[in-house]
């Protein structure tokens, strides 16, 4: 976990099942905001105990090094069990608690139907945990704070994005960040063999991103969904910038 003295509010904070979910999957959008001088964090709900590599103090380990590679405020860890995520009271209060105590003006967190079912969990929980965090009288720690908008990123599965971050300019950083996490990828050994530690994922990793960045004419983007619509005040705030697009 990467402490700060100074607690105070997050603007953007990241909230995902294992360590290494933010820095895989919405870095960019994190480091995109701190380009804006906005407060960024990450709160992972377990420590990846049950991954098939690595141990939970190395990812922890891991966790730091990349945090400082980020630049993150805050990062902390729920020590919730890993593959066993659930949506419960329990859950739910200490997620609450972390909202009214950060009190983000953004959260992002994972989709609610990706391929795992910690992330599957995860991204329900944020959904409620958004919302009930805004009721005065929920049964958790801290006034009540609602965000103002909830990004739910997007993985391996094939769902349409309302959003495109383009992260061209912080593509090399990001890959920095998860390369912090040597334990879960490819080593040159015949060991066992994840998804994440295969000799091609980064190369397929990239591409993804490089297929989002096509959809708006850029380099490398990240994908989100929204539940909700985005209020829009300024209308030029849609265009481009660019011309010659077709």
């Amino acid at each position: 976990m990467t402490d700060s003295t100074d607690d105070a509010g997050l603007d953007v904070l990241a909230i995902c099942a294992h360590p290494d979910d933010a820095e895989l999957n919405c870095a960019g959008l994190l480091l995109k905001a701190a380009q804006q001088g906005a407060r960024i964090g990450v709160l992972d709900l377990s420590l990846g105990e049950a991954a098939s590599r690595g141990t939970p103090a190395i990812r922890q380990q891991e966790a730091a090094a990349a945090s400082l590679v980020l630049g993150l405020s805050r990062r902390e860890n729920l020590n919730l069990p890993d593959s066993q995520l659930r949506v419960n009271t329990e859950s739910l209060q200490l997620i609450v608690s972390k909202l009214r105590h950060y009190r983000p003006r953004m959260v992002i967190s994972s989709h609610w139907e990706d391929h795992h079912p910690d992330h599957q969990a995860t991204g329900t929980l944020v959904k409620q945990a958004c919302y009930l965090a805004g009721i005065g009288n929920y049964a958790a720690d801290g006034k009540a704070h609602r965000p103002e908008q909830v990004l739910f990123y997007l993985d391996r599965l094939a769902h349409t994005p309302h959003l495109v971050q383009d992260v061209s300019d912080v593509f090399e950083q990001k890959r920095a960040a998860v390369s912090c996490y040597a334990s879960q990828l490819y080593d040159g050994s015949d060991g066992h063999t994840t998804t994440l530690s295969t000799a091609h994922y980064l190369e397929q990793w990239q591409g993804r991103h490089q297929y989002f960045g096509s959809l708006i004419g850029v380099k490398y983007g990240e994908a989100y969904v929204l539940r909700s619509p985005v209020p829009l005040n300024r209308p030029l705030d849609l265009l481009w910038g660019r011309r010659g697009i077709v």
